[in-house]
């Protein structure tokens, strides 16, 4: 189940550089949402549910907007000239983000040298794919990896805000988050010509993918996981979505990683494994509590 996931997530970035190719950044994000939020609706309603009511909307459409709408525009955005394997690479350094910023505004993560070395080492990557030269660059293609980068950074800031949704059933969590996030999307399409948007069958077939795929399938796949293992077991998963993201870009799309790609990704893997560990002593104390 965690390699099927891994590959339903990593195949995102190759299907998302498809629909791309005729159809506008934000209309790809809505009409993903869209699909999703339909699905998700319907399997909460079979579940003889219903959307919350009352405050707890506020972090909820805090959730969706850190956690879909703004990661996936980001993303959309930025593949529009970025290759699907890099933007895998990029969006490899979501953990590291997760954790640094988890150290720093929550009670549940305490700064140890290995995660302050996993963000170091996020740190490094960035200079490894954008070259010292191109890192203040305002070039239409290092801004677009930026956005990439910053989409990686707002999974992040998402992983913090849902610490204020546990306890929903997941059926009405799920489907509540991707309404949200389709309602926050709809201002973004104002800023796309709609007017005459044509594409091919394969760039629908690969739009409806994302929605059903990797969105919802996707939560619902990670929600039976957590459940049925542990977090720390699905947290393997950052190892394998990366890699898995550039094979079906290499296969699929024929890209080519460069050199410097393969060298990011390997530093990327090493500092996420790095940024998980524990200090001996804080592992001792945890088995004493046992």
């Amino acid at each position: 189940m965690l390699v099927i996931l891994a590959a339903v997530f990593g195949s995102n970035f190759m299907m998302t550089k498809i629909s791309l190719q005729s159809l506008p950044p934000m209309f790809v994000v809505s009409f993903r949402l869209a699909v999703a939020a339909a699905l998700l609706v319907a399997i909460m309603l079979a579940a003889r549910k219903w959307f919350p009511k009352g405050r707890i909307w506020i972090p909820l459409f805090a959730s969706a907007f850190f956690g879909h709408t703004l990661p996936f525009s980001l993303l959309a955005w930025g593949q529009q000239s970025v290759d699907a394997g890099l933007a895998a690479i990029l969006m490899a350094s979501m953990p590291l983000f997760t954790l640094f910023l988890a150290q720093v505004f929550t009670q549940d993560e305490k700064p140890n040298r290995f995660s302050v070395v996993g963000f170091a080492i996020a740190l490094v990557v960035i200079v490894v794919l954008f070259g010292p030269d191109k890192l203040m660059s305002l070039a239409d293609q290092s801004v677009r990896q930026y956005a990439i980068i910053l989409a990686a950074m707002s999974y992040g800031v998402n992983a913090i805000v849902t610490k204020q949704l546990v306890g929903m059933p997941w059926q009405q969590s799920a489907a509540s988050f991707m309404v949200a996030a389709l309602a926050l999307s709809f201002p973004m399409l104002l800023l796309e010509d709609l007017s005459a948007i044509s594409a091919s069958t394969g760039e629908w077939a690969a739009t409806i993918y994302t929605g059903v795929m990797p969105t919802a399938l996707g939560a619902v796949l990670v929600i039976y996981l957590v459940r049925t293992t542990s977090a720390s077991f699905l947290s393997q998963i950052n190892f394998l979505v990366p890699l898995f993201g550039v094979l079906f870009a290499i296969l699929f799309l024929g890209e080519v990683l460069p050199a410097n790609g393969a060298i990011a990704l390997m530093i990327i893997l090493v500092g996420v494994a790095l940024a998980r560990r524990r200090p001996k002593r804080e592992i001792i104390s945890i088995n004493k509590g046992v």
